[in-house]
């Protein structure tokens, strides 16, 4: 009961301040708001409870675990086994398998496998959630790419577009 309350308190908090900093409060679509919060409790109850959720939680897992398992060899083939000695952790054991990660994404763009995956999933999400598909698109891809190189997936809309489409990407 304690972490259904403490999980109510958080959700109200979050609505409230971001209904605070909201630039335009009257055209808020609860409506969409209110769906997509109940899809998110519906996606990590069946993630965090169900046997299917678990299984795709682990397989998930279990490819990024190989993808770090690649870095490591190859970390490990390139700077011959500093790693395991011990030497330059951060460098060898943070740094490099970034390298690795941030060089695959390059890849999988280029080959356009990233960008179809990310306009597929964005407009799934812009059909739920009623935002524009560029917003929808920014979403996932920056929650694929991550924030940094977020940028890179639309940098040749970003000279066309709007001041306040613009905020909706920053």
């Amino acid at each position: 009961m304690y972490q259904f309350l403490h999980f109510l308190l958080a959700l109200v908090v979050i609505l409230a301040l971001a209904w605070l900093v909201s630039f335009d409060r009257r055209n808020v679509r609860i409506r969409y708001v209110i769906q997509l919060i109940v899809i998110e409790i519906a996606l990590a109850f069946f993630f965090l409870h169900a046997e299917s959720g678990l299984f795709v939680i682990q397989y998930v897992s279990g490819f990024f675990e190989s993808l770090l398992k690649y870095a490591a060899e190859g970390t490990n083939f390139v700077f011959g086994g500093m790693g395991e000695k011990g030497l330059a952790f951060i460098f060898l054991g943070v740094l490099c398998p970034i390298i690795f990660i941030s060089a695959l994404i390059g890849i999988l763009q280029h080959w356009r496998i990233l960008p179809v995956i990310i306009r597929v999933v964005g407009t799934l999400l812009s059909k739920v959630n009623g935002m524009g598909k560029l917003e929808s698109f920014n979403a996932v891809s920056s929650l694929i790419l991550g924030q940094s190189e977020n940028f890179i997936a639309y940098k040749d809309i970003l000279g066309k577009m709007s001041r306040n489409r613009m905020y909706t990407m920053a």
